[in-house]
């Protein structure tokens, strides 16, 4: 099986069609996290940026609009395709972007003047490589910024659906480096400051950020749900369910929902995300 096998066929299958559909909700989700990024990336006029797992392009074409370049790239064709056409119609000329995999593929050594991701430096199966790989396509004294995930119970937007499911089902301890790939692998502040130390990087800091999600930008209580219920990991916590346990759980997940729904803006919910960076 080649690198990252298994993310290529996620997000070029049905990891993609969520993301795909709701490109714009996700960026209203995710807004206060990325103003987080950015405003550490502290972008200038003369830098080169790269965005790795760009997804639909948000962050890319924010960096862009402060940056002289940004490329993004992403192992996901049908997001790729997405971003690409954000930028025809946003008019940016100085904004690209590629289908590659960032673990492997073949930068040009000191090209980038800043590496960004927003979530998307979780999926390596080789993570002490791929960012090896990102230092050595930063210039000396290049910077990484990028967020990721605390755990799944630090998370109040997803541990709503965890308590419902936990009756019927176990909950499987989602992420560390050693468990592989996913949502999760970067939830140890430790381990993340360590896979950047050995791949080479210095001056690294991982601090906590808290902040208050819209969930799926926004929206009625039934729009909030249906977003909810379409994730992937939701879709996998309620897997192993009979019909009858996942009635349950959609009532018992859409009651919490309720109570936390401001009528006209949306629900609001704790989310909780590291913010690392670090220099070549």
């Amino acid at each position: 099986m080649s690198p990252n096998q298994q993310q290529f066929e996620a997000w070029n299958g049905p990891e993609s069609v969520h993301y795909v559909d709701n490109a714009d909700r996700y960026d209203r989700q995710l807004a206060p996290i990325a103003d987080a990024l950015l405003q550490r990336a502290e972008l200038e006029s003369r830098h080169s940026v790269l965005d790795v797992g760009c997804g639909c392009g948000a962050t890319t074409l924010t960096a862009a609009g402060d940056a002289r370049s940004a490329l993004g790239v992403d192992i996901s064709r049908p997001l790729v395709e997405v971003a690409a056409d954000r930028a025809r119609l946003a008019s940016l000329d100085n904004a690209e972007f590629l289908v590659a995999d960032a673990q492997t593929h073949d930068f040009v050594n000191g090209a980038f003047d800043v590496v960004i991701s927003q979530f998307g430096l979780m999926f390596f199966d080789d993570p002490v490589l791929a960012f090896s790989n990102l230092r050595r396509a930063l210039a000396p004294d290049g910077r990484i910024v990028f967020t990721t995930w605390q755990g799944l119970s630090a998370n109040e937007w997803l541990t709503l659906v965890a308590r419902a499911v936990a009756p019927y089902s176990d909950v499987p301890d989602l992420g560390g480096v050693a468990n592989g790939a996913g949502m999760f692998a970067l939830k140890d502040s430790s381990e993340t400051a360590a896979l950047l130390e050995a791949a080479g990087f210095r001056d690294i800091s991982v601090e906590p950020v808290s902040p208050t999600i819209l969930l799926g930008g926004g929206g009625t209580l039934d729009e909030s749900a249906d977003f909810l219920f379409g994730l992937g990991i939701v879709r996998g916590l309620l897997s192993g369910l009979d019909a009858e346990q996942r009635e349950a759980v959609t009532e018992t997940v859409r009651a919490e929902l309720e109570r936390c729904h401001e009528p006209g803006t949306g629900v609001r919910l704790g989310a909780a995300v590291w913010l690392v960076s670090g220099r070549s």
